[in-house]
């Protein structure tokens, strides 16, 4: 029996001034755990606003779901605001039927704003 492939998965700041992470590949169990720590490391900073770009994550599941609910509520509770931006088809498609869309900042933004 051969050892199963999983997909890269990658998270990465944009630059050290924005507080933008840009997650490539799927989103699993096996994964999820990286992009939590990378959200928490870039909370650290106390940004007023954290995103993460889902533009490459092809897969996303429930462990996914709740890395990106945890950290929405987080932002909440200390005053800051949560986004993902540019889902893929796939990821905006269970953002809505799971209704998750309506607790998180869904953007369409290709970069952080200007002065961010």
């Amino acid at each position: 029996m051969s050892a199963l492939f999983a997909p890269p998965f990658s998270v990465t700041q944009l630059d050290a001034a924005h507080d933008w992470l840009i997650a490539v590949g799927e989103i699993d169990l096996n994964t999820a755990q990286t992009l939590s720590v990378a959200i928490e490391l870039a909370e650290q900073r106390a940004p007023p606003r954290l995103t993460v770009d889902l533009s490459g994550v092809t897969f996303i599941d429930v462990s996914g779901l709740r890395v990106l609910l945890q950290a929405a509520r987080r932002a909440r509770t200390d005053g800051r605001r949560f986004a993902v931006a540019r889902p893929s088809h796939q990821v905006a498609r269970l953002l809505e039927l799971t209704a998750i869309s309506q607790s998180l900042d869904v953007s369409d933004a290709a970069s952080p704003p200007a002065g961010a």
